[in-house]
């Protein structure tokens, strides 16, 4: 009966030691595995950390102001009192009519003529001067002055407006109506009239021309 029983005992204490290994083995197991899983996590932990912006990343700079655009100063449409009348020096089409006096259309001009603002077919001012008696425009289809109108307005009266021709040695402008020849010295403004052998003679005040000749008065 020892005997046989001994064997026995013998193989319940190996399997015993076996679990016991075994168990320590997965306890081991265990322990190591969770440490892997927790060695990520805060990995992960740390990295979220460092992806948080600081700070001075989570402040905005400021945007800048835009910068205002400055207002272009619009250009006079007439010339009155203290206009300066092509301040630039740029080339200009066209000089500015009088203030209070406006240029025709091409059914006007047919009707009445032309004003001393021209219009019409003859939009262009070449040349306008004041003088004691009278107005006078010189009036062009373009800036050339080959083709122009002599409109003068004597002070009280009506309006001519003349057909013109220029007198390159006299400088002059020069229209006739019956007459009547009127001629403008284009060096200094004068009206000279000749109306039926009678001569009259109209220092300019104010006289201004295309190509910007100053007033020498």
């Amino acid at each position: 009966m020892s005997q046989s029983a001994f064997p026995r005992n013998k193989f319940v204490a190996i399997a015993m030691i076996v679990l016991v290994v075994a168990g320590i083995i997965a306890v081991a197991v265990v322990r190591l595995g969770g440490d892997d899983d927790a060695e990520p996590r805060s990995a992960v932990t740390q990295t979220t950390a460092t992806a948080s912006p600081t700070p001075e990343q989570t402040t905005e700079s400021p945007t800048p102001s835009p910068t205002p655009t400055p207002t272009p100063t619009a250009s006079p449409s007439c010339e009155g009192p203290t206009t300066l009348f092509n301040e630039e020096g740029a080339e200009q089409d066209s000089l500015l009519p009088d203030c209070g006096v406006a240029p025709v259309t091409a059914p006007e001009q047919e009707k009445k003529g032309l004003s001393l603002a021209c219009g019409g077919t003859y939009p262009v001012i070449l040349y306008k001067t004041t003088t004691s008696g009278a107005k006078t425009s010189i009036c062009g289809v373009d800036s050339s002055g080959v083709d122009f109108r002599f409109v003068t307005q004597p002070k009280g009266g009506d309006t001519v407006d003349l057909k013109g021709t220029y007198d390159g040695q006299l400088d002059a402008f020069i229209a006739k109506d019956g007459s009547t020849t009127y001629t403008v010295q284009a060096y200094d403004g004068t009206l000279l009239v000749d109306k039926d052998g009678k001569k009259s003679t109209q220092k300019s005040s104010d006289w201004i021309s295309l190509d910007n000749e100053p007033d020498t008065d």
